[in-house]
């Protein structure tokens, strides 16, 4: 395990099962339940997403950082810190807005307000749930409308506070329900490192047509520990998706993707592995849970058996995609 400065173990994740009879331990900041059925114990920091899995059920993504964790809110933010590390979540009634755009556009906003003036200014690392993300036609599109509705809080907060990047994330669908946005993330008060994919334009330079504002994250960051956190990686080249309706040609793109994600993160100097290993961590989004079977096989004969992978049924952003897979890469 690699330490930080005051000797303090720095952010680092695993999947496990939880005991709800068994309090969470005073570190972790954050356990992230997917589906009704897993098991997780009464705490504000377990953090249950309208996701089921169907590869690790019952295994809950727990988080841990340095110290112990305290929980807060301030607004709509509701939160979790420990002195070096900040989990957060907004989620938000989209019919409290005028569209998704304004919905987005405000969790943004706060966010990115807050740690203006926080002392965890630099957020490393987000994920999006927006629910029927595919729905709509041309610029109505709602993944296109949620982006537009963040790449207007990222203008207004690049215009008033210098040196606020673009963080990892993901963005996928929860199907049916009353409509919700749910952003969570995590800062810290160190920097982290953006990594880009030669292999994929960087997301905040795709061209007009996938909608009126470009994405904005960066496909990696490494924060410290070191902590490579992926952001949601697919089946595209250049800007343009690859194998339509062949979900294994796409995950064996998005395997090409990731790997030499991670051989830039190595030669960067971020002193991890060029590879996936026994602590790493991936996420898999699968449109079809039939899917998930053939996934499995893929991925083992990829990796092998010491990366723990969980997978849940989610909407893709972009329609024409039927897999998505983000990483936890940490020694």
């Amino acid at each position: 395990m690699v330490l930080a400065p005051d000797n303090a173990p720095e952010l680092r994740a695993s999947y496990e099962a939880l005991d709800p009879r068994e309090a969470l331990g005073a570190d972790v900041l954050a356990a992230v339940v997917f589906g009704s059925e897993t098991p997780c114990p009464p705490d504000p920091r377990c953090l249950r997403i309208g996701l089921e899995p169907v590869l690790g059920a019952g295994l809950v993504e727990v988080w841990r950082g340095s110290g112990d964790a305290r929980v807060g809110t301030m607004g709509p933010i509701r939160y979790v810190e420990d002195g070096k590390h900040f989990a957060g979540c907004i989620d938000l009634d989209e019919s409290r807005f005028e569209s998704l755009v304004e919905a987005a556009e405000a969790a943004y906003l706060g966010l990115l307000s807050f740690h203006a003036s926080s002392p965890y200014r630099h957020v490393w690392r987000l994920w999006n749930f927006v629910t029927d993300i595919n729905d709509g036609t041309g610029d109505t599109e709602r993944y296109k409308l949620f982006c537009l509705g963040r790449a207007r809080a990222f203008a207004a907060a690049h215009a008033k506070w210098l040196g606020i990047g673009y963080p990892a994330a993901s963005a996928v669908g929860k199907v049916g329900g009353a409509r919700t946005l749910q952003v969570c993330w995590f800062a810290g008060r160190e920097p982290g490192l953006a990594v880009e994919n030669p292999r994929q334009i960087s997301a905040y330079h795709y061209p007009r047509r996938y909608g009126p504002a470009a994405p904005s994250f960066s496909r990696a960051i490494v924060a410290p520990g070191p902590l490579l956190l992926v952001s949601g990686t697919a089946s595209i080249v250049g800007h343009a998706s690859l194998h339509r309706g062949d979900t294994i040609a796409q995950l064996r793109e998005t395997l090409t993707n990731l790997d030499l994600l991670l051989q830039r993160a190595h030669v960067s100097g971020a002193l991890l592995s060029a590879r996936f290993e026994a602590a790493s961590l991936l996420k898999v989004y699968l449109r079809h849970g039939g899917d998930a079977a053939i996934v499995d096989r893929c991925l083992r004969e990829h990796f092998g058996d010491q990366v723990a992978v969980l997978a849940v049924v989610a909407d893709i952003c972009r329609s024409d995609l039927s897999i998505e897979i983000e990483a936890v890469h940490q020694l």
